[in-house]
């Protein structure tokens, strides 16, 4: 089973659990922010409401479950600690600009331009700045234990992870025995291998993307604009224009070390507005196309 798939199940059993434990971390959903986790007490709820975040909320919920039952079977005890990937409907962090409608976008960036500085701005505002992380309980749990007893505990909920990283020896089957990696695979299943053909498609239809005239057309025109704005463009390419006056704001913010926040966010709103209109008509072009090729597995 490889760390992938494994790091899907053990950061959302963790979170914390085994900071000491040192088990690798999963990411969000595509187009997702980060999630959070909640302590669901012995048997988490699922929520529901039909969207890929929700479900993949709900397969934390299964997983977590599972965990605490192995556990319990096992003779320990496993407080479940769900992640959520749920955000409010204002929040366009992660989602391609192409497939956000324009009043959407516009509503989201004149108050928190791209995100970066807003997060600092407004840390209680869930539409840029991620939930804080509730203190894990099994950790106390775990602590309670004597050396014997945390090793044990360690092995029946990862395999003895930690131990394994820090010795640099993994042993397979421990850690397929474990009750977070059995909970993964229930609920998961194995990892399937790339399927050839459609690692092809998906390659394919990223070249057509990026190659379609309609759509350098259309990126050369957002070009312009910004470059008539004193944007420096490097690269006009569909998939890179995108991201092009974000990077330069992301910059400014890694520049900033948090320093004169409110200001940098003025800023940043204002080249995320330029932004927005440069590349409307681009947008307008390009949100089939970016839609075409994340449905066949490309990057967009």
């Amino acid at each position: 089973m490889s760390h992938r798939k494994m790091s899907t199940v053990l950061v959302a059993g963790a979170l914390g659990l085994l900071a000491a434990c040192g088990s690798p971390q999963a990411a969000p959903p595509a187009g997702g922010g980060a999630p959070t986790a909640t302590s669901g007490g012995p048997a988490a709820e699922a929520p529901a409401d039909g969207s890929q975040e929700s479900k993949a909320s709900a397969d934390s919920v299964k997983v977590e479950n599972l965990i605490a039952d192995c556990m319990k079977a096992k003779g320990f005890t496993y407080v479940p600690r769900p992640l959520t990937f749920e955000k409010p409907s204002d929040n366009q962090l992660g989602k391609d600009p192409s497939l956000v409608p324009y009043d959407a976008l516009k509503k989201f960036r004149s108050k928190y331009g791209f995100g970066h500085f807003a997060a600092d701005v407004y840390p209680n505002d869930r539409n840029v700045a991620p939930e804080p992380l509730k203190p894990n309980p099994n950790n106390a749990i775990r602590d309670a234990l004597d050396e014997a007893g945390k090793k044990a505990y360690d092995e029946a909920f990862d395999g003895g992870y930690a131990a394994m990283k820090q010795s640099g020896s993994f042993d397979r089957t421990k850690q397929e025995g474990s009750c977070s990696v059995k909970a993964s695979l229930e609920v998961y299943g194995p990892e399937k291998p790339v399927d050839p053909a459609a690692a092809a498609k998906a390659a394919q239809v990223q070249q057509e993307y990026q190659t379609d005239p309609d759509l350098l057309q259309a990126a050369q025109g957002y070009a312009n604009c910004l470059r008539g704005l004193g944007y420096a463009v490097g690269a006009v390419k569909p998939g890179v224009i995108d991201w092009t006056v974000e990077q330069a704001a992301l910059d400014l913010y890694s520049a900033a070390q948090g320093a004169n926040l409110q200001q940098g966010l003025d800023h940043e709103i204002k080249m995320a507005l330029d932004d927005l209109e440069c590349g409307k008509d681009y947008r307008v072009v390009a949100a089939p196309k970016v839609a075409k090729v994340l449905a066949e597995g490309g990057v967009g």
